[in-house]
């Protein structure tokens, strides 16, 4: 299992993110994703991300991911059948420079999980766990 990201708090006005930036996922404490407390619809659990995207960046951004020590992919928003990806459209700043953008990720269970944020200037991997 690839060695997962460990959050930092980014912005005073966040939790603890995740990654490098320009865009962040949050809460991700200890660089876990907790979901136990999200619903289930079509075997897929929801779990609330806010993704917050730094002020120097105000690009449009498309975020995929997958389970990395299985076979699942990761699912954005809602339905018995998730979307495959999450598009974040530029838009001006809306808080202290700062984007945010509330979501849901969905997956199936626990595991090592990536996120692939690709902008129009960067593209990243950030590794995570998810469990109950």
């Amino acid at each position: 299992m690839p060695a997962v990201e460990r959050g930092p708090r980014v912005s005073p006005d966040f939790g603890i993110a995740l990654g490098p930036g320009p865009a962040y996922p949050i809460p991700f404490a200890d660089a876990t994703l907790h979901y136990d407390s999200g619903r289930v619809e079509g075997g897929w659990r929801y779990v609330k991300v806010l993704w917050i995207v730094a002020p120097g960046y105000r690009g449009p951004l498309l975020i995929r991911g997958r389970q990395l020590d299985g076979t699942n992919w990761l699912g954005f928003e809602y339905g018995a059948r998730p979307f495959a990806d999450l598009q974040i459209p530029p838009v001006p700043a809306d808080f202290r420079g700062w984007r945010d953008t509330p979501s849901y990720t969905r997956l199936r269970g626990p595991g090592c999980y990536g996120y692939q944020i690709d902008g129009t200037t960067f593209s990243r991997v950030i590794v995570f766990s998810a469990e109950p």
